[in-house]
C-alpha cells in the first residue's frame, strides 16, 4: 500500500511540469539582480514583473487614479520559477506547447463600455483580469481589453484567447 501511496506521489509530481508554464524568453537577457523584467512564456509576456525586497510583484494598472492588479499568480512553482530568475538568472525551456486557457469567471460591470471582467487563467498558474468591451461603433458586438502589461507575440493565440472570451460572454448573456 505504502508503494502505491509512493507511486501515485511521484506520478502526480512528474505529471505537474507538464502543464506548467516554461519561460522562454526574459527581457533583458541578464535578469539576475535587476529590478524589473519581461517574461516570455510561449506565446503570451507578462511586461514589468519587479523583484522589490526580495519578493516578486506583478505588473499593476493604474486607470483614473485607481490601481488594479489585473496579472496574478496562481502557484508558487511558477512564483519561484521568477524568484530564481531574479536571484540566480533564468535557464530558459524550449517553446513548447501553447498553455491552456480557460475563462474561470465573468462578472458583469454596470458600465456602458466595459460591460464585464472575464478571469482568464493560463494553465492554472496565471491569472489576466481582461475586459469585455461593448463596440460603440457595431451595436451587439464585443471586443476584449487585455492589461497594459501583457502582450502576445503570437497573434493566433490571442484571436483564440478573444474568441473564447467573447464566445463565453455571450453564452452567459
Amino acid at each position: 500500500m505504502k508503494r502505491a501511496v509512493n507511486l501515485l506521489v511521484l506520478a502526480c509530481a512528474l505529471a505537474a511540469p507538464a502543464a506548467a508554464l516554461d519561460i522562454t524568453a526574459v527581457t533583458p537577457a541578464a535578469v539576475k539582480g535587476a529590478a524589473k523584467a519581461d517574461f516570455t512564456f510561449t506565446v503570451l509576456t507578462v511586461k514589468g514583473v519587479a523583484w522589490e525586497k526580495g519578493a516578486v510583484v506583478m505588473p499593476l494598472t493604474d486607470n483614473k487614479g485607481k490601481t488594479y492588479s489585473d496579472v496574478k499568480l496562481l502557484s508558487k512553482s511558477l512564483y519561484g520559477r521568477l524568484e530564481g530568475c531574479f536571484k540566480n538568472g533564468c535557464a530558459l525551456a524550449k517553446p513548447g506547447a501553447r498553455p491552456k486557457v480557460a475563462v474561470s469567471a465573468l462578472k458583469p460591470l454596470k458600465s456602458k463600455t466595459r460591460v464585464a471582467n472575464a478571469e482568464l487563467s493560463f494553465d492554472g498558474e496565471l491569472l489576466v483580469i481582461a475586459g469585455v468591451m461593448a463596440s460603440s461603433k457595431e451595436p451587439g458586438t464585443y471586443w476584449v481589453a487585455f492589461p497594459p502589461a501583457l502582450a502576445f507575440p503570437d497573434g493566433a493565440f490571442k484571436n483564440a484567447v478573444e474568441s473564447a472570451v467573447i464566445a463565453a460572454w455571450t453564452k452567459k448573456k
